[in-house]
């Protein structure tokens, strides 16, 4: 049962691994807590991209604010601003 669990959520971040997008998934539900993504959004960070990451309370959360609009990459490693 744990590898599923475990398979699952593997296959889960690294769909959200990537290059930021325009999308504000702040506030919406998850299914991958302690996973990491990029995005950009003009109401958020002054239209910089941005790092979120799916809480234990599985909704995404704002994380840090990147430098300019395509400055984030996530992995499946985490996210970053570049």
């Amino acid at each position: 049962m744990k590898f599923i669990s475990l398979t699952s959520m593997v296959v889960s971040v690294a769909v959200m691994a990537g290059v930021a997008t325009a999308y504000n998934p702040i506030g919406q539900s998850c299914d991958t807590p302690g996973g990491f993504g990029c995005s950009q959004d003009a109401s958020v960070n002054g239209g910089n991209a941005f790092i979120y990451e799916c809480a234990s309370t599985d909704q995404f959360v704002y994380v840090a604010g990147c430098g300019c609009p395509t400055c984030c990459e996530a992995t499946t490693g985490g996210a970053f601003c570049t």
